[in-house]
């Protein structure tokens, strides 16, 4: 009797093995309908697009951030950062 159940456990798992073995070699498409890869896809170029407007749009902010300092800068900031350059005539 336990040599029958370790032999039904063991044909058991040898068929599970098979059948994971079988799974895995499909490809996704395969396993997934044609439609529903498609959508897929069109979700991960919409992804994808709106990961590249943001970075624009913050590249954008930098910038103008940036250009808000410049024009900010008090006259001493001005003078300072011009002498650092060593274009001063008075160096």
């Amino acid at each position: 009797m336990a040599k029958r159940q370790k032999q039904r456990s063991h044909n058991k798992a040898a068929e599970e093995k098979q059948s994971q073995e079988q799974l895995s070699g499909y490809q996704v498409k395969e396993r997934l309908g044609g439609d529903l890869l498609t959508k897929l896809k069109e979700v991960e170029r919409q992804i994808k697009a709106e990961r590249q407007r943001e970075a624009e749009r913050e590249q954008e902010r930098k910038r103008q951030e940036q250009e808000e300092r410049e024009r900010n800068k008090s006259f001493g900031e001005l003078l300072d950062e011009y002498e650092k350059k060593g274009i001063s005539k008075y160096s």
